[in-house]
């Protein structure tokens, strides 16, 4: 991974976000031998952050559907799904 001074990055973005975006490569940007701040292809984003939080929304889906199921355990349990179905698709 490239690092970067933020005068660097002030000086160069336009060649600097080119270079992330054809190398798919993040670029560290740094101050005073600090780092700051990764810069991200948005192919690399995509893959990485994206698709983590995609998984934690699927997994809070998860568990609300299963606190929702627990709650209503009763009244699913008299319903018949087959039926339910079938009518739904009658009326459309």
């Amino acid at each position: 991974m490239q690092t970067l001074t933020t005068m660097d990055l002030r000086k160069n973005l336009g060649h600097i976000l080119d270079t992330i975006a054809e190398k798919n490569e993040p670029v560290t940007i740094s101050r005073a031998n600090k780092p700051l701040a990764v810069i991200l292809s948005i192919a690399e984003y995509e893959e990485k952050v994206q698709k983590k939080n995609r998984g934690q929304r699927l997994e809070s889906l998860s568990t609300a559907m299963d606190v929702w199921r627990e709650r209503n355990r009763k009244v699913t349990l008299l319903v018949d799904v087959v039926q339910a179905v079938r009518e739904s698709r009658d009326s459309r």
